[in-house]
């Protein structure tokens, strides 16, 4: 990126006067007060000259394997990672067709796909992962779920959650998505 005198003169000043680098003065100028592209989920600390930030030019192409469930009454851990990657490479200024995210849930985690029909019939009072996967797949992270696990819970499809991709396997979409050049995150 190239910077002006005037601009440059303002990101230092900006950089004394909070006693910062050039680069954490830049993330603040340029994300203070900026709209979390997951709205309230995967906060994300600004960190003073990154020794690898995210760069814009690159294809950030990453599946998150998440199988634990959330503790009583929280999302899963593994949901809230996706959505601050997706934070981070936003502040970043990655451009959306550059942010490729998928999440496969499987195992325990399997239940945060319910909807309000599948909460009822799987004897829960809530699902406690509905809003983040929807602010998730509204940010453009894929969400899919394994169909091996969802038979072994007897999860059927019209108890899934708007926007969910079924897979034939968690281990089958994991190994042909890490043969397509994705990074695997695991949980």
């Amino acid at each position: 990126m190239r910077i002006n005198g005037e601009v440059a003169m303002m990101f230092r000043a900006l950089a004394a006067r909070f006693g910062v680098g050039l680069g954490m003065a830049l993330l603040l100028a340029t994300s203070a007060g900026a709209a979390q592209v997951v709205e309230g989920y995967g906060h994300v600390t600004a960190v003073d000259q990154p020794g690898v930030p995210p760069e814009p030019t690159l294809d950030y192409k990453v599946i998150l394997s998440v199988t634990k469930a959330g503790p009583d009454g929280a999302p899963a851990m593994g949901l809230d990672h996706a959505a601050r990657l997706a934070n981070i490479l936003d502040q970043f200024h990655v451009p959306a067709n550059h942010r490729n995210i998928v999440v496969i849930l499987h195992g325990p985690a399997t239940l945060a796909v319910l909807n309000s029909v599948g909460v009822k019939a799987h004897g829960k009072s809530a699902n406690p992962d509905a809003e983040l996967i929807a602010r998730l797949i509204a940010a453009g992270v894929r969400v899919d779920v394994c169909a091996q696990a969802m038979a072994g819970m007897k999860i059927t499809r019209d108890e899934l959650l708007p926007g969910i991709q079924v897979d034939e396997s968690a281990l089958t979409t994991l190994a042909t998505l890490e043969l397509k050049g994705y990074v695997p995150i695991f949980d």
